[in-house]
């Protein structure tokens, strides 16, 4: 089933923005000019938010300005944070359902109850 995780921040991007912002401050304290720590943020944020990670069962698609640009399977994917966007994470492991019993009677008026289980996956996540 396909979910969509917004909020989520990768610790990869979230290291890169710290060390970003601390690079940037400390050149900012060298030169004694506060553009340098302000650039580094910027970087940072830039890094945040263009860093995703897809776990290793997961696939998902990459949308440029709506329109279909390519599937990223598992490890790092870099977007274009204004323009590109993901579409909700596709799960490609093995899913259970299950079917609740049903009552029916046979072609002889025997009643028989039914019961089963569902196995399924996602096997190509491209739309």
């Amino acid at each position: 089933m396909a979910r969509i995780r917004k909020n989520e921040v990768s610790g990869i991007a979230l290291l890169l923005f710290v060390i970003c912002f601390v690079v940037g401050v400390a050149v900012s304290q060298a030169v004694h000019n506060p553009a340098p720590a302000l650039s580094g943020a910027l970087v940072g944020f830039y890094f945040l938010f263009a860093i995703k990670v897809v776990r290793q069962w997961e696939k998902v698609a990459v949308l440029r300005l709506g329109r279909y640009v390519g599937l990223r399977g598992p490890g790092l994917c870099h977007i274009i944070p204004v323009i590109e966007t993901l579409s909700p994470y596709v799960d490609q492991r093995v899913r259970v359902a299950s079917v609740s019993a049903e009552s029916t009677l046979t072609r002889d008026t025997v009643p028989v109850n039914v019961d089963a289980i569902v196995f399924w996956m996602v096997w190509n996540a491209a739309p």
